[in-house]
């Protein structure tokens, strides 16, 4: 038999139904051919691995997530910063990152990061930061919202853009600090954008992350990706066969009136999961109206006409749902436009869903959407109404769950972060703020994988390693299933060994 790719001698944690562990699996034309064959004589042409017993998962899938808006912070973004925790682990970050970026240019860490993650529970002081990068500025920030630390560099750069920063090399919290995002973003040109996206992808899949649905970015300052133009640097990208990861794309619609004049040129304009197995547009969301009106109950009446006309033209659509309140309100027009147009094989969800009650949850299921439920509360310090994600009793319910970070501005890109809080329930600071829900680590991967596709309508496609679906799996740097190998302060720190998407190596750390 020809193959492209075989993989031996691993624990190959299939995530399919029946849970099974493998010990090969083989790769042809991007799918997975077979599973534990036992056949050695493999074609000459095959590119064999030996996995050393290593562990094996399938590609890590986040079903929420503002990824191409990443490409727009402004520098070079230091996602490593994500998992330090200590000053010292932080500047090791900074001067990895300054060997590779050009003197003279920013080095930021704009969102993923909080100083309390740190065992001394501040920011690295300036003098701290001019000796990790005595020729780059640095800036690094909570968010867009702050506060924000630089070096002398940085505080020079900034202040040259109109933007006060203390003596001590920080940006106040608040309006100083959107200011300085601002400022700095206008800086950043389109090659900038091309070149961040790159970079964001290869992080990615450097800890296993092998898809993302984007969920756009339509908050400004710091989250505003343009609708209009904000899609063309992936697209450039999938044009020149420069996008190693799956992107699935949906599209926020932001009407304020009766009219849905934006709702109605994304249904009418905009072919319905159109795109290819890398880039597709899959459907709508997080709103279909704009965050602040969706927000307030009762919700405006148009909001009823925006769901009925989504539903009737069949598309995916993914909505935003924090507090209960919000939850409850958007059920009550789901209800009522179901009444019409069954929503069961439209494959809608809520998302978010912090502090959702089991009489939420079981509306849901009787419309047949599903939850997608994120760790962004990780990085929110002790969590306050509405609540931090009950996992286990969402896992408990009977409907279909997929995970998320939300990130990577409130949350990080780090897959590991969202399932160390998921299996820990603690936050970034190693606070306990989500007691009696955890899950197992099977459970979080499971989450993270098997029924993702359900959620673009691909289900058939992506999610497990089983024959006929697409060849895309991470080889572990160390087992994530034994817990005394990795224990639970040691989630954070896994990554991938080996990436493969496509049955294409997109991430290979040299090891095997």
């Amino acid at each position: 038999m020809s193959y492209e790719l075989v993989l031996l001698n691993g624990k190959i944690h299939t995530m399919d139904e029946a849970d099974r562990v493998a010990s090969s699996v083989t790769i042809r034309a991007g799918l997975i051919a077979s599973i534990d064959e036992g056949n050695t004589a493999f074609d000459p042409g095959a590119k064999v691995i030996d996995l050393q017993g290593r562990t094996v998962i399938p590609g890590l899938i986040d079903n929420h997530i503002h990824f191409l808006r990443t490409g727009l912070i402004p520098g070079h973004d230091m996602r490593e910063m994500e998992t330090a925790f200590t000053i010292e682990e932080a500047l090791s970050v900074i001067q990895a990152r300054a060997k590779t970026a050009p003197k003279g240019e920013l080095l930021s860490a704009l969102g993923g990061i909080h100083p309390d993650q740190f065992d001394e529970k501040r920011y690295p002081t300036m003098a701290e930061l001019n000796d990790a990068a005595p020729d780059h500025p640095v800036y690094l920030s909570i968010s867009n919202w702050g506060p924000g630390a630089s070096n002398a560099l940085g505080k020079e750069l900034i202040e040259s853009l109109g933007v006060p920063v203390g003596e001590d090399g920080i940006v106040p919290q608040g309006k100083e600090t959107v200011d300085a995002w601002n400022a700095l973003a206008a800086r950043h040109t389109y090659k900038d954008t091309l070149r961040q996206t790159s970079n964001q992808m290869a992080f990615a899949l450097s800890k296993g992350l092998t898809n993302v649905f984007d969920m756009g970015g339509t908050i400004p300052a710091g989250g505003w990706l343009d609708p209009a133009t904000g899609y063309n640097p992936i697209l450039e990208l999938m044009r020149d066969d420069q996008v190693p990861m799956r992107v699935r794309v949906f599209l926020p619609v932001l009407d304020t009136d009766a009219e849905l004049p934006d709702l109605t040129a994304r249904l009418d304009y905009t072919f319905k999961e159109f795109g290819n197995d890398i880039v597709r547009v899959v459907g709508v969301g997080e709103w279909l109206i704009p965050n602040k009106l969706q927000r307030q109950q009762p919700l405006p009446d148009f909001y009823t006409d925006s769901v009925r006309a989504v539903a009737e033209r069949g598309w995916i659509y993914k909505q935003h749902m924090v507090a209960l309140e919000e939850q409850k309100a958007h059920l009550d027009v789901w209800e009522k436009v179901n009444k019409d147009i069954p929503l069961a094989d439209l494959h809608w969800s809520m998302d978010h869903c912090y502090g959702i009650d089991q009489e939420t949850i079981d509306r849901a299921i009787d419309l047949g959407v599903g939850i997608s439920s994120h760790s962004a509360r990780y990085l929110e310090g002790m969590v306050q109404s509405p609540g931090a994600p009950p996992f286990r009793m969402i896992l408990d319910s009977d409907l279909m769950v997929g995970g998320g970070s939300d990130g990577a501005r409130i949350s990080t890109m780090n897959p590991w972060c969202m399932l160390y809080f998921a299996v820990t329930g603690k936050n970034h600071a190693g606070e306990q703020i989500n007691p009696g829900q955890s899950i197992s680590r099977q459970e979080i991967v499971r989450i993270w994988t098997q029924p993702q596709g359900w959620f673009c309508k691909e289900e058939k496609k992506m999610g497990a390693i089983e024959v006929g679906k697409f060849g895309d799996f991470v080889v572990l740097s160390d087992d994530f299933f034994d817990q005394q190998a990795v224990p639970d302060e040691n989630i954070r720190k896994l990554t991938s060994v080996l990436t493969v998407v496509d049955g294409k190596i997109v991430h290979d750390a040299g090891v095997l």
